[in-house]
């Protein structure tokens, strides 16, 4: 699968043809047979000092297994062992580390590794084999010191991609991954050579026809352009790492970037090929200018950190704070830190992108329950949402801006597990343990997990004895076909309300299981338009939106108070959304539910109910008795065949952090403290747990707004109690169980005669103890926690 981008923004387009017309000014002339290779050289060596360089970079010249070149080295000290080798174009004879030292610093702060850019000897006075030989004579040298990620340009991709080749027919030890940049990977000119196509800015067939006769030289036998480490396309290229291939559409060499994605598919290698529209020749080279550049080089590392991760053996790390998971909280985090000068940081990922919960939810339907303005950090706002309520993908995207832009991916180890962390009192000091067998030793550690991240099955019979492709809304798998076929969903609730619409109108059959029925209001959602845009990128009208937003959702939170003007409104509004959108009387009697409004999570949906009353799908109400292999059978004995299930059934939300074994004073287990059900002070700090904290612990749900509203405040807390003992010079600071005891007996006391206390749901365990909400207001909740009381806290 190619997976194509295309760059939009008034900026962008605007930038797009400035940076396009000055290559068609600047370098075609000049990459020409009219021109000689010193001149050329020259001209490249003049424009390469108006290149823009990269803030936190430093660039320093190095020697690296006799071949010179320069590094590019992230300020502080690298998140990670391991390196990359960079392997600059220039059609074999002009280019240098200098003038790619734009994007190769851009990769350095990125992915928070040593970038050492190669300067190999150029043909025609070093044909082939010299820039193959420095290559891997660079490789090697950098292998000694761990794993190296090799990556190239143009004529680099194609030298990158031999030198791979080299190595693996040596038995030299592979690269982790390689990332190939608009690659030239065949030197035999096409006869008749294509015409070029019209947005291609630098190259020419007759330019690259003479590079590539000087790169051969005069000493290769016939057929040169057929030997595989002159054009590697040509070769045998089965056994190499994961590869990514980018390119652009308007580009002599986009028909070989997809030709190589074919090949190395049919070789069996892992390969990824991204293709950006309306760009030209290696536009990466305009990072730190050209925004889609910085997106094309930002793909680059989080592409590269997983095979990264897995090509490094088990090691030992110290840090200033580890953070746990890279969802909303993790990211805010990490930027708390930067901002209060803490930039020793790591942040342990289980899954192999950031996202947390929006990485975990990709079935179909998926979005954001409030609007769209207050799903942004404050710090953060996004003026791009595409609409009111928005999208997975579009959540991903701005999760994924908002780690690039704060250099956060080189902080981050993804695909990598936390199974225990124990603190000793003696240091002060957490020490961690992962699933690859890493030992991490922090002074603080920071759990922003969340609830809403270990998938709950459903307990049923039978379950793992169904013979189909069995599927949980949290580990949707995307290529299950479901047009045309027999599907079951088990589940009504806020996930269900949104996957039921698109699989309706794909599937054959659909029969939904409910156990019971859920309040449901209409989504009030529209696309915004170019106003909308335009007024959101002018700070005050955003602010004045996400603000009146946010008013809005509190004026909801009332009506979870019995006889407010807001109850009432809403429960009028319930009725209402089912009278006009059920005119079936059985089946809306069906979709009433039995408990009262506010109860259990409110749904906000104007499709959910009009797909449930579509011809092709079932409700039942029936309980399940068991599943077998091809059905589900329910109490009144019937079975209803089915292709395909999919279970909606929410998060293991009370056994919070239950896969971890957290070990605080006195050997005393966070399982074991939880025993009853969580509870922290105020769903930050836990009574035994010293410099650990939490981020939407337990009792800081809400049923009614933005989760960020949350995160926010409870960020500034944790942080302000990192900062109290950095300054003091304690080892370390935790909540006094006192007041942890007071606080929760409180909060149990005002939930005790709330409507959450009125009926089953994942706020509470099976004891009926609520653990998931705060009974309150937003303003009360961020008042109480912004500014930590270090009274309520005691330091050793």
């Amino acid at each position: 699968m190619v997976h194509e981008f295309r760059p939009s923004g008034f900026g962008e387009a605007v930038l797009a043809f400035v940076l396009r017309a000055t290559l068609k000014l600047l370098l075609k002339p000049v990459f020409s047979t009219r021109c000689s290779i010193g001149f050329q050289r020259r001209w490249l060596a003049g424009l390469s000092k108006i290149a823009i360089g990269t803030r936190g970079v430093g660039v320093t010249a190095g020697t690296v297994g006799g071949v010179p070149g320069e590094w590019s080295r992230r300020s502080g000290a690298p998140a990670r062992p391991g390196s990359i080798l960079y392997l600059h174009g220039g059609a074999y004879c002009v280019g240098s580390p200098a003038t790619h030292r734009a994007l190769t610093s851009r990769l350095a702060r990125v992915t928070g590794l040593p970038v050492f850019s190669a300067d190999y000897r150029l043909a025609p006075e070093h044909p082939f084999p010299a820039a193959l030989d420095d290559a891997v004579a660079a490789y090697r040298a950098l292998r000694a010191d761990g794993p190296v990620i090799l990556i190239g340009d143009s004529a680099g991709g194609g030298l990158a991609l031999a030198t791979a080749l080299a190595l693996r027919d040596a038995g030299d030890p592979a690269p982790a991954a390689l990332a190939l940049f608009s690659p030239w990977v065949d030197l035999a000119q096409p006869s008749p050579p294509p015409p070029a196509p019209p947005g291609e800015a630098m190259l020419s067939w007759d330019w690259t026809g003479a590079c590539a006769r000087h790169y051969v030289g005069p000493d290769v036998p016939e057929a040169p352009f057929a030997q595989p480490l002159l054009s590697p396309l040509r070769a045998d290229l089965h056994g190499l790492p994961p590869v990514l291939i980018q390119a652009g559409t308007d580009e002599l060499l986009h028909p070989q970037a997809l030709a190589l994605h074919e090949a190395l598919q049919a070789a069996g290698v892992d390969v990824r090929c991204e293709i950006t529209a309306r760009r030209w020749h290696v536009f990466q080279l305009h990072a730190n200018a050209l925004p889609s550049a910085n997106a094309a080089i930002d793909r680059v590392a989080r592409f590269v950190l997983g095979p990264l991760a897995a090509a490094t053996p088990p090691r030992a790390s110290e840090h200033q704070v580890v953070i746990l998971g890279a969802g909303m909280s993790g990211l805010c985090m990490a930027i708390g830190l930067q901002r209060a000068g803490i930039h020793d940081f790591v942040i342990v990922e289980k899954q192999p992108g950031l996202g947390g919960t929006w990485w975990d939810n990709t079935y179909p339907g998926a979005h954001v329950d409030v609007p769209s303005p207050v799903y942004s950090f404050s710090f953060a706002p996004n003026p791009d949402w595409s609409r009111r309520f928005a999208s997975a993908p579009e959540i991903q995207v701005y999760m994924q801006r908002l780690a690039e832009k704060h250099g956060l991916l080189a902080h981050m180890r993804l695909d990598t597990r936390l199974t225990e962390a124990t603190f000793n009192e003696a240091s002060g000091h957490w020490t961690l343990r992962t699933d690859r067998g890493d030992t991490l030793r922090a002074r603080f550690f920071v759990c922003s997990t969340g609830p809403l991240n270990q998938p709950r099955w459903p307990d049923i019979p039978g379950l793992e004895t169904f013979k189909g492709p069995r599927l949980h809304s949290a580990r949707w798998d995307a290529t299950v076909p479901l047009a045309g076929h027999r599907v079951a969903v088990i589940g009504t609730g806020s996930t269900a309300s949104q996957l039921i619409p698109p699989i309706a109108a794909q599937a054959g059959r659909l029969h939904v299981f409910q156990r019971t029925a859920n309040w449901v209001l209409p989504r009030l959602d529209r696309p915004y338009n170019r106003l909308d845009h335009l007024l959101a990128h002018f700070p005050p009208y955003a602010r004045t939106v996400r603000w009146c937003w946010t008013q809005v959702l509190e004026w909801g939170r009332r009506a979870f108070d019995e006889g407010t003007v807001a109850r009432k409104g809403m429960l009028k509004t319930a009725a209402a959304h089912r009278h006009r959108q059920l005119p079936d009387p059985a089946l809306r009697e069906k979709l009433t539910p039995p408990y009262p409004l506010g109860c259990k999570r409110l749904i906000y949906s104007s499709d959910f109910y009009p797909a449930m009353s579509q011809p092709n799908v079932e409700l039942v109400t029936d309980p399940i008795e068991r599943i077998t292999e091809r059905g589900i059978v329910t109490a009144d004995g019937q079975e209803r065949a089915i292709d395909v299930l999919v279970c909606a059934t929410g998060f293991e939300t009370v056994q919070l952090l239950s896969s971890i074994t957290v070990t605080g004073l006195g050997g005393r287990t966070l399982r074991e403290t939880w025993a009853n059900g969580p509870e922290a002070f105020p769903g930050i700090s836990v009574a035994g747990f010293p410099n650990m904290f939490l981020s939407l612990g337990p009792n800081t749900a809400t049923g009614h707004t933005s989760t960020l509203l949350y995160i926010e405040p409870e960020t500034q807390h944790s942080i302000a109690c990192i900062q109290a003992v950095l300054k003091s010079g304690k080892r370390w600071i935790e909540v006094r169980p006192e007041v942890m005891r007071a606080h929760n007996d409180a909060l149990q006391r005002r939930l005790a005669g709330s409507v959450w206390s009125l009926c089953r749901s994942w706020y509470r365990t099976q004891e009926g103890r609520i653990v998931a909400l705060f009974p309150g207001f937003t303003a009360e909740y961020v008042k109480a926690v912004r500014h930590p009381n270090l009274n309520d806290y005691r330091m050793g």
